[in-house]
């Protein structure tokens, strides 16, 4: 069955459902169509004045600051180019497809620049590749001019199981209205809004902890399966054709600022993203500090060397134990530009020779016993030749154990290591660290509990690497989670460092029982991460704006 692909943007949504599709038995793809129409200026304003009126004069101010945030990313994230960073990934992962170029390319799609779906052009564009079927991802409303040219029509992806959720964005309404479970559905593109016969649905359970963000992501991961299975079908002739229900519910509009403001009241968890203005207050900051210079001398004149800490390297999770893969490419970037990689042996040795740190030194953690740092941060790494060490929780290999903080916060479940894996982390350039059998707090167990979960986990993993082992980590890593007699423990049992992650720098005066480490996640561009290695930070400079700059994962609304 030749099939067409209509699309509105290239995304990795988009990417992962082409993929999917083309993957299916007895599928030939013959051709995308990107929507590159421009809105007319005529219906801008028709958009805007019905905004003004649904939200308020409020909605004209949430335009601009967030037009100017926008604008002040862009500037920042010159530090680390795109195509630098798309280089690095594409090293690090030469089988993935960064956008609707390299899918085009791989599976050799014409990929056609069609201007608005809607206008003549397009529809003689779908007319010569002669599709039987038209797979509509992410379009704006099409017309049956369009939509009618394939043989048997078009279908659509949507979000949402209709008829109650009709409309967009996906993720928000359900989280909204409590709903236990959310759908998606593959359906033929007819003239109403999501009302053409249904031939495809999927369902998945709204977790407890679920934010509209992490649903949207799922329903992302979900779709592409659903849409190749109702494709398969359609070209089997096997597929069965639901006309829907009748329904007088309206369909879904995005939410207004009220909609997010009551949600958010309702489940203070939910507001995860910091407010626009204290986003460009910092930007504007960090990009002065950056231009004028103030930066490079900061960073010429300091002696000293940093640990940056990860968890997860994943492209789904987005919470603060979690870097992207392109966040991850983007922080390596620009710390190849700005410092010097070390490696954790080297700076471990000159702070017990109390010797000093080469300026700019940084090295690169990861703790807890997490699949994903080997399936992409490592990969990423190699890539790049950058050295790094993995503290790894022993109880937590082979297994599907699920770490406390997990469970309480995050509605995902987290593959942990292999216990064969563990060799492939050293074959590309890791160090091995320990970081006891039940990630546990050492601060509030007894004595013997914690020599237990000393040497059991560094008697574990000589066994898996041949190797000594004598690097350790503490699981929270805070101040109150290091007690005296946990550090004395840890040196007795040979350990010739211990890691901490209280933030702070590293230096010829460090203790090597309480050597600092700071946290870092996918919140932070490449700008606030040199910024936070050069102590420039705004909660660095101004101690009383800390709390409030530290919670910012706790502050401001979700954005749709």
């Amino acid at each position: 069955m030749r099939v067409a692909f209509l699309v509105g943007g290239d995304t990795q949504s988009t990417l992962r459902s082409i993929e999917a599709v083309c993957g299916a038995p007895n599928i030939r793809p013959v051709g995308i169509l990107l929507d590159t129409g421009i809105t007319s200026r005529k219906s801008r304003l028709a958009n805007l004045r019905r905004n003004v009126k649904r939200e308020g004069i409020g909605y004209l101010y949430r335009r601009m600051i967030g037009a100017l945030r926008d604008w002040l990313d862009a500037r920042a994230a010159r530090l680390a180019p795109k195509r630098e960073i798309d280089d690095l990934l594409r090293r690090a992962f030469p089988e993935a497809n960064l956008n609707l170029e390299d899918l085009a390319a791989r599976f050799q799609i014409p990929l056609v620049r069609a201007g608005n779906l809607n206008q003549q052009a397009a529809v003689e564009a779908l007319r010569q590749l002669n599709a039987d079927l038209g797979v509509v991802l992410g379009t704006r409303i099409l017309k049956p001019a369009i939509f009618g040219v394939p043989r048997l029509g078009c279908i659509n992806l949507h979000k949402g199981a209709v008829p109650g959720y009709r409309g967009m964005p996906p993720g928000f309404w359900e989280i909204f209205d409590g709903a236990k479970s959310a759908g998606v559905t593959v359906h033929f593109v007819d003239a109403g809004l999501d009302t053409g016969d249904v031939v495809g649905t999927a369902e998945i359970p709204v977790h407890p902890l679920e934010t509209p963000d992490t649903l949207r992501t799922k329903l992302d991961i979900e779709g592409p399966r659903a849409l190749a299975e109702a494709v398969s079908a359609l070209a089997a002739g096997t597929c069965e054709r639901r006309a829907q229900q009748p329904s007088a519910a309206r369909p879904r509009r995005k939410p207004t600022h009220a909609h997010l403001l009551e949600l958010a009241k309702r489940a203070p968890r939910l507001s995860v993203v910091e407010s626009d203005e204290k986003r460009i207050f910092k930007t504007v900051f960090y990009l002065f500090l950056y231009r004028t210079g103030i930066f490079h001398l900061v960073h010429r004149v300091r002696s000293r060397g940093a640990i940056i800490l990860y968890h997860r390297v994943n492209d789904f999770a987005g919470d603060n134990l979690t870097v992207t893969t392109r966040a991850l490419a983007e922080h390596i970037l620009i710390l190849q530009r700005h410092y010097r990689p070390a490696s954790t042996t080297d700076l471990v040795a000159n702070v017990r020779n109390r010797q000093a740190v080469p300026p700019g030194s940084v090295a690169i953690h990861f703790d807890d016993c997490y699949r994903d740092v080997l399936l992409n941060g490592s990969r990423l790494l190699e890539a790049a030749g950058f050295p790094a060490a993995m503290f790894i929780a022993t109880g937590f290999i082979d297994t599907g154990r699920v770490f406390e903080h997990d469970c309480a916060k995050y509605p995902f479940t987290f593959e942990n290591l292999h216990r064969t894996e563990i060799p492939a982390l050293i074959e590309r350039g890791f160090e091995i660290g320990a970081h006891t059998v039940n990630h546990v707090d050492l601060g509030n167990i007894d004595p013997e509990a914690v020599r237990y979960e000393v040497t059991e986990s560094r008697r574990t993993l000589e066994e898996i690497t041949g190797r000594d082992v004598p690097l350790f980590s503490f699981p929270f890593g805070r101040k109150a989670n290091i007690r005296e007699d946990s550090r004395r423990i840890i040196e007795e049992a040979g350990f010739h460092a211990l890691f901490s992650a209280h933030g702070g720098f590293v230096s010829a005066d460090s203790d090597p029982y309480d050597i600092p480490r700071i946290g870092i996640n996918s919140r932070y561009r490449a700008l606030d991460l040199i910024m936070e290695l050069e102590g420039l930070s705004l909660p660095q400079l101004f101690p009383r704006l800390k709390s409030a700059f530290r919670s910012s994962p706790a502050a401001g609304t979700t954005r749709i």
